[in-house]
């Protein structure tokens, strides 16, 4: 039976990212995390799920702040949002070095770099396609669903680039980019085929 690495999943907002994630780990019988990795940091950290849902979207300005390890004298030293990013890397960590699983977000690309074997897919697609997505699953108008989606790409890079020191969807940072133009099944499904292609 063939071993899958870990995929990490980047994604534009509106690029239908998470349901890619989603119809891939399906076609791999690999596990998925996205929401479920923020119940998993919240039960190991004690925080509330509402404190890691919109850490993606947030910044802190302590953003040159970041250690490999976590004790705990050191963390509660952090402001909130860096509590909340080494919380969940350790979350991540966890998830990956027991097998092959799809991660959504969360800079887990980096976070595990020479921890085990990982394909770090980043997803995205043109303009017209992501509004087209959020105005139907928002209900929103053409001006409001483009803001949206500049200020949550913002967000995210912000976030990556606070993390990571490094610029999201940038092509070094990944093994694969995807656009999603053509839709989320024919997307999974290509994908499904590069990692089956994957050698370790």
């Amino acid at each position: 039976m063939k071993k899958y690495p870990v995929i990490t999943i980047s994604r534009e907002y509106g690029s239908g990212g998470h349901e890619v994630a989603s119809l891939l780990a399906e076609k791999l019988g690999l596990p998925l995390y996205d929401n479920e990795l923020i119940i998993e940091a919240a039960k190991d950290s004690g925080y509330a799920e509402s404190a890691f849902e919109d850490a993606e979207e947030s910044f802190s300005s302590f953003w040159g702040l970041r250690f490999n390890t976590m004790s705990e004298y050191g963390i509660y030293e952090l402001p909130l949002q860096d509590k909340l990013y080494l919380i969940q890397s350790m979350t991540i960590k966890k998830i990956a070095k027991r097998g092959p699983a799809v991660i959504v977000g969360r800079c887990a690309d980096h976070v595990l770099k020479e921890v085990v074997p990982t394909v770090n897919i980043f997803v995205q697609s043109d303009t017209e396609h992501r509004v087209k997505r959020i105005m139907e699953r928002t209900g929103l108008n053409y001006e409001k669903a483009e803001a949206k989606i500049k200020k949550m790409d913002k967000c995210r890079a912000s976030y990556y680039k606070m993390n990571t020191d490094q610029k999201w969807g940038d092509r070094k940072n990944y093994d694969l980019i995807i656009n999603s133009a053509w839709g989320t099944e024919k997307t999974a499904t290509l994908l499904a085929a590069f990692i089956e292609a994957y050698e370790d």
